[in-house]
């Protein structure tokens, strides 16, 4: 049971780039007090989780009645989940993130961001989004398994949180070269765990 605890905050760590969103809230907040950025991380942590649950909840419903398969979902899914860690190897993804926190920096006030681009989709990505369905439909045959899950999941979020309270100490004592080493290793395991998902997705298929 534990295995799947393990196996869930992995993924769900990976996908929202738990590592990632600290830097970025950082530079989102900059000019902000210490009262307004805990308020920030937490109704920004808070509302990625409602979204993510509900879309947990909901999303296979959704594909369902859109006549969206399971087994394609695997597929689509551990494509997705692939080329994001293809992006993390050659941090074509940081970059691009930033890019979306500069226009937010400019465009928006600090309690604007809190919804975007903060919660979405900095947090509650399409890379999230995907995994918290694949995994909840991986183990909903298992009432155990799903519970699993969900704590996977705000196990997940309370670490985001964390990470974006601590950033600012972390960034002080943390090499950048180490931080690089660490999301490559990350990108590598993300990428092993969307291959899975193909493979599962197509075994599913076609019944290998």
């Amino acid at each position: 049971m534990y295995e799947v605890f393990l196996n869930s905050f992995a993924i769900l760590f990976i996908a929202i780039d738990a590592i990632g969103v600290g830097p970025l809230y950082l530079m989102l907040t900059d000019g902000a007090s210490r009262q307004q950025r805990f308020r920030i991380a937490a109704k920004a942590s808070l509302t990625a989780f409602i979204i993510l649950a509900i879309f947990a909840y909901g999303g296979q419903f959704f594909f369902n009645w859109i006549g969206v398969s399971l087994n394609s979902l695997k597929i689509a899914g551990g494509i997705i989940l692939f080329i994001i860690a293809i992006e993390m190897l050659l941090d074509k993804r940081r970059v691009r993130k930033e890019e979306s926190a500069n226009q937010a920096i400019n465009d928006k006030t600090l309690d604007d961001i809190v919804v975007f681009p903060l919660s979405i989709p900095l947090i509650a990505g399409p890379a999230a989004l995907t995994s918290v369905v694949l995994l909840v439909n991986a183990n909903s045959s298992s009432t155990e398994s799903l519970l699993m899950v969900y704590a996977a999941l705000v196990a997940a979020m309370l670490a985001t949180f964390l990470h974006m309270l601590f950033s600012a100490v972390v960034a002080n004592y943390t090499s950048k070269n180490l931080l690089n080493v660490f999301s490559r290793i990350m990108a590598l395991v993300l990428a092993s765990l969307a291959i899975q998902f193909i493979i599962n997705g197509l075994k599913s298929t076609f019944g290998i």
